[in-house]
């Protein structure tokens, strides 16, 4: 039996217009998170982990994609 996905990403990005240029903090994000499963975001500073978080949170827009929270 499938498991309920509770959070999907679908190419998720999110790009944002600095003095220097567009930083694009995501590019085309997708992943299905299931109930009861654990997650865990590992990577360098500045790889897009807290922005993930934050557009996960509904505080930040993605500028394309979609994010379902359940």
């Amino acid at each position: 039996m499938a498991q309920e996905i509770v959070i999907s990403a679908k190419d998720l990005s999110l790009t944002f217009a600095t003095g220097d240029g567009a930083v694009h903090a995501l590019k085309n994000v997708s992943l299905d998170i299931e109930k009861g499963e654990f997650v865990s975001f590992i990577g360098p500073s500045g790889c897009g982990k807290t922005t993930f978080l934050r557009v996960m949170a509904d505080l930040e827009q993605p500028t394309g994609g979609s994010i379902t929270v359940n």
